[in-house]
C-alpha cells in the first residue's frame, strides 16, 4: 500500500500525517500518549480505503505547543485541522488510549462529522484519586523522578507486549518530552464522558484488552455498549496482533454505510 506524507497547520503549529488508500468510507487513527502515527501502520496497510494517522501536538514529528498546551480538549482541535485540511466531511475515527480520550472530545464537538467512532482500551470518566494518590502523582512526574516514575508506569500496560511493540513504546516514550506526556495525563483525571454520550448518538465500539479492564470501562459505565475483548496481549493490541485487531476493525466497518 503506498503512503504518503504531508504536514497540515494546526492550532498550536505542523502536525505529521500519513495518508494510504483511496475512496470508501475514510478512516482516521489517533495514537496514544507518548505514541506517535507508525503505531498504526499495520492498520493502515491493511485498509483498502482511504486512511489517515497523525502525530498529536509534541509527539513524533509534529511540533511542540508554545503555550503548552496538551490536554485531550486542545488535540481534538488537532484532528478537527487535520480533517479539515484533508476533506474528510465524514469518516470513521479510532483513537488509542489517550487518543480515545481526544476521539471523544473529538466526538462531542463535532458529532456530525463521524460515521463511526472506535475507542481502544480507553476509559470513560474515572474517579477522583484520592489525595496520596494525587501527591503521588505530582511528586512523580517532577523533572528529577519522571524517567523512572514513567517507566514504572508503563510496565504493567506492556505486560505481553511483543519486543518490538516494548521497543517502539519505550523508545516513543523516552523521546517525548515531559511537558507533553504530563499535560496529556493531568487532562485524563478530569475527563467526562457522560459529555461525550450525551452528544455522539452514532454507531460506537470499544476494543478492552481483558488484563485492563477498569470499572470505568465504556462497556461497563454504560451498559449495551458494543465492545470486542482482547487476550493475551499488551495495552498496544494493536502492534501485538494486528491481524486480530483488523479483523475486529474490519467487522465493525462492514456494519456502516460505505459513504
Amino acid at each position: 500500500m503506498t503512503s504518503t506524507t504531508r504536514t497540515v497547520q494546526g492550532p498550536a503549529g505542523s502536525l505529521a500525517v500519513t495518508e494510504t488508500g483511496t475512496g470508501g468510507l475514510p478512516v482516521v487513527f489517533v495514537h496514544s500518549n507518548a505514541g506517535r502515527r507508525e503505531q498504526w501502520t499495520a492498520q493502515q496497510a491493511h485498509l483498502k480505503q482511504r486512511s489517515v494517522s497523525f502525530d498529536l501536538r509534541g509527539m513524533g514529528d509534529s511540533a511542540l505547543d508554545p503555550q503548552e498546551r496538551y490536554g485531550a480538549e486542545d488535540m481534538a482541535h488537532d484532528l478537527h485541522a487535520v480533517a479539515t485540511a484533508m476533506d474528510l466531511e465524514r469518516f470513521v475515527l479510532v483513537g488509542h488510549s489517550f487518543g480515545g480520550y481526544v476521539t471523544a472530545e473529538y466526538a462531542r464537538r463535532w458529532p456530525e462529522r463521524l460515521a463511526g467512532l472506535v475507542i481502544v482500551d480507553a476509559a470513560g470518566t474515572m474517579p477522583p484519586l484520592a489525595p496520596e494518590q494525587l501527591r503521588g502523582f505530582h511528586e512523580g512526574t517532577r523533572p528529577e523522578s519522571y524517567r523512572a516514575f514513567m517507566d514504572a508506569w508503563f510496565t504493567p500496560p506492556l505486560q505481553n507486549a511483543k519486543p518490538h511493540t516494548r521497543e517502539s513504546v519505550m523508545r516513543w516514550l523516552h523521546t517525548t518530552p515531559r511537558e507533553v506526556v504530563v499535560g496529556a495525563m493531568e487532562s485524563m483525571l478530569t475527563f467526562n464522558s457522560d459529555r461525550v454520550m450525551e452528544r455522539y448518538k452514532g454507531p460506537f465500539h470499544t476494543l478492552v484488552v481483558d488484563a485492563f479492564i477498569q470499572p470505568h470501562a465504556y462497556h461497563l459505565l454504560y451498559p449495551g455498549t458494543p465492545h470486542t475483548v482482547f487476550s493475551g496481549v499488551s495495552h498496544w493490541l494493536m502492534m501485538d496482533e494486528p491481524a486480530r485487531f483488523n479483523a475486529a476493525l474490519d467487522a465493525f466497518l462492514a456494519t456502516l454505510p460505505p459513504r
